[in-house]
């Protein structure tokens, strides 16, 4: 059986107004209780008779642009008893002329960021009005995180207060917008109850459902049944027809209002007004600005030994489902987000949804298809990509860095480079290529860290035999070298055939390996331009991207063989690290960045935030976007990732819920729009001073 509760403002009808911290009546039920109305001080609240309504409603105004705006409601004394209602519903209407972001809130109490409260959100358009349901998620048995450790990469702790709520004592309602302007209107015509509940707390296991959702939270877009996903699909359609991207980007997402430069039909870089830039194929100024990824499935993860945790999972041998399990021998695994891609579009979902994601990029306002995405996607050249070209090797062991004297380096380099000839190689929309990833040169000067790494090695190491021939060049008699390093060696044979680990203390060895690296470091970034532009000499080489801290003069070297630095700075905001070579004056493309996890869809958190802000990301973001929007040697920034790593975990562990899509393919409703908030006028924000 429904039960049902609703509020119906009364003041209008009493002859009061709305005043900060005043006694007010509600309707709860068949009883006319008190509700205490609270106004945030940039907002005014006043009821008005709608005759659509049929009776008194609320209307709440900006007074004056803030992060969020809003109104409260609270018992006139003791609390709420909500136990056998499933959720509450607030009827919302925009009567501004623009879109505007309403959140709705119910609370235990003054709950601060996600604990002890469950909340939603919706964007409504001008005129537009909509029912916004907040459901009260019970609160789950706390197993702590004893069952979990080991199993992740980089949590340590569990919460199971965030995101739930103990309905029988329901002490606050709450509805604000978000990041509004100054004027707008949010009529609230209801607030009501309904469904049927349970008591609390729920068993916590199995936590993760049959869409590889998070069992004991809510969020917009959640999937609770497959009948979820066509309404869906019809939303996403509206909202891509009601935000269509930035008026003024042309077809490649440069600058179409903006000055005009020479029109070569590639991409290249140039200085404009003291700010590097790239300039798109028709000439226009253009700041790449797009996610890592983007593609089709998720990562798997494991489903083997821990089988309690999931909920309704399809059986692995079936027909239809069991593609979507990968069979290892110490385990299997589950690719939740392909699977959930096949419920959502169909079995031909490979051919949906390439268009789909270029749509999306333009309406989120990004211009970019950045590295690891798949080729399905970027080959239909309705958005600029870049390419990530990874090779065979050889590689020096135990270290993350290809052996550049081996010959195979050169010969698997350009085999691999090869496979781009007839598909990406002086394609107009392609930016350019990333050869490698987060290479480990070390934070030493001058790739010091690469000489130590080969002394460390064998002589079937090419570097390191290089790496001795330096050297004997250098000090001739063994007997001095031995001096200089203080070690001692029979013979330059013996220095050869035996690994050890130099004194890295000692001066002279860390000038001699560095020595070694900037020699290794030519030789990579000669040979690695070399071969991209014998394939694609009309495309861009964006560098190996950089992380960490990287010495200055290593830099300095990449540029003259790069056409652009790639650096993944995760430093938010990035001007600090980026500054380190100002005085190089160069381009940096910021090739990887991210924000923390949504914490609405995931219990795990580190011990040091265990509540963290829900607004966090946006902020994060927010920072993140508005300094290298205006950083004069920022080209780009390249977000990580497009979708999200499983709740559950990559079988390496990594398990952040960071993309702008979760694993039912449903966006993040505040990352998406923070980002259109944030990069809609990105050229105006970039070219002005």
């Amino acid at each position: 059986m429904s039960h049902k509760w609703a509020l119906f403002f009364l003041a209008g009808l009493m002859g009061f107004g709305l005043q900060q911290n005043e006694w007010h009546f509600i309707r709860f039920g068949r009883e006319i209780v008190g509700a205490r109305i609270e106004t945030d001080a940039n907002a005014s609240a006043r009821t008005v008779y709608d005759e659509g309504a049929r009776g008194w409603v609320l209307r709440l105004e900006v007074l004056q642009e803030g992060e969020i705006v809003g109104v409260k409601f609270r018992p006139q004394e003791g609390v709420w008893n909500l136990v056998q209602y499933d959720s509450v519903y607030f009827e919302v209407r925009n009567l501004s002329a623009h879109p505007t972001v309403v959140y709705g809130k119910v609370a235990n109490g003054d709950s601060e960021n996600l604990l002890d409260n469950c909340r939603m959100a919706t964007v409504l358009m001008p005129k537009e009005r909509k029912i916004l349901r907040v459901r009260l998620v019970r609160r789950p048995e706390d197993p702590t995180f004893e069952p979990f450790k080991g199993q992740f990469m980089y949590y340590d702790a569990i919460n199971v207060r965030d995101n739930t709520v103990d309905p029988s004592e329901i002490r606050l309602v709450e509805v604000w917008l978000d990041h509004p302007r100054k004027g707008e209107v949010l009529e609230i015509r209801s607030i009501y109850a309904a469904g049927t509940g349970q008591p609390a707390p729920v068993p916590f296991f199995p936590f993760v459902d049959k869409y590889g959702q998070y069992i004991h939270s809510d969020w917009p877009g959640k999937i609770y049944s497959d009948r979820d996903f066509l309404p869906q699909i019809r939303e996403e359609q509206k909202d891509l027809s009601d935000w269509q991207g930035p008026k003024d980007w042309c077809e490649f997402g440069g600058w179409a209002k903006g000055p005009k430069f020479e029109a070569t039909g590639y991409f290249y870089v140039k200085k404009v007004n003291g700010k590097w830039w790239f300039i798109d194929p028709h000439g226009h100024l253009f700041w790449s600005y797009g996610p890592t990824g983007v593609g089709f499935g998720g990562d798997l993860t494991r489903i083997s030994g821990r089988e309690h945790w999931f909920k309704d999972l399809p059986d692995p041998k079936s027909k239809e489902w069991g593609k979507f399990y990968h069979r290892r021998p110490d385990a299997f695994f589950f690719d939740f987000a392909a699977a959930n891609l096949y419920r959502k579009y169909g079995s031909n979902y490979t051919q949906i949804v390439p268009e789909l994601l270029h749509r999306r990029l333009r309406s989120w306002g990004f211009n970019t298809i950045a590295n690891w995405s798949a080729p399905e996607v970027y080959l239909l050249r309705k958005t600029p990509y870049t390419v990530a070209i990874h090779y065979g090797g050889p590689w020096i062991p135990n270290y993350k860095m290809p052996d550049v004297f081996h010959p195979e380096f050169e010969r698997t380099l350009r085999e691999r480079m090869e496979r781009e000839r007839h598909t990406t190689a002086n394609d107009p929309w392609n930016i350019g290529y990333f050869v490698d990833n987060e290479l480990w040169w070390g934070w030493r000067a001058r790739a010091a860290a690469v000489g130590e790494a080969v002394m460390k090695s064998g002589p079937e190491v090419a570097s390191k035999r290089r790496f001795v021939e330096m050297l004997m060049a250098k000090y001739d008699r063994i007997e001095v070298f031995n001096k200089e390093w203080g070690v001692d060696f029979s013979s330059w044979d013996e220095v050869l055939r035996k690994p050890f680990q130099p004194n890295m203390n000692n001066p002279q060895v860390v000038k001699d390996c560095g020595d070694f690296g900037m020699v290794f470091a030519e030789r990579y970034f000669s040979t690695v331009r070399r071969i991209v532009k014998s394939v694609a000499p009309r495309n861009l080489y964006l560098g190996c991207r950089f992380h960490g801290h990287i010495d200055p003069a290593l830099v300095q070297l990449a540029w003259e063989y790069c056409d652009v630095v790639s650096y993944n700075v995760y430093d938010n905001p990035p001007d600090q690290r980026v500054n380190q070579y100002r005085h190089l004056d160069i381009p940096i493309l910021s090739s990887e960045w991210g924000v923390s996890s949504d914490p609405q869809q995931t219990p795990f958190r580190s011990s040091r935030g265990l509540s963290p802000d829900p607004r966090r990301r946006a902020r994060d973001m927010e920072r993140y976007f508005e300094v290298a929007i205006r950083h004069p040697m920022i080209v780009g920034a390249h977000f990580f990732q497009f979708r999200d790593q499983p709740l559950t975990g990559r079988p390496d562990g990594e398990a952040v819920l960071r993309g702008f899509v979760n694993v039912t393919d449903t966006p993040h409703f505040d990352l998406v729009q923070t980002n259109r908030r944030i990069a809609y006028d990105l050229y105006s924000k970039r070219f002005g001073k």
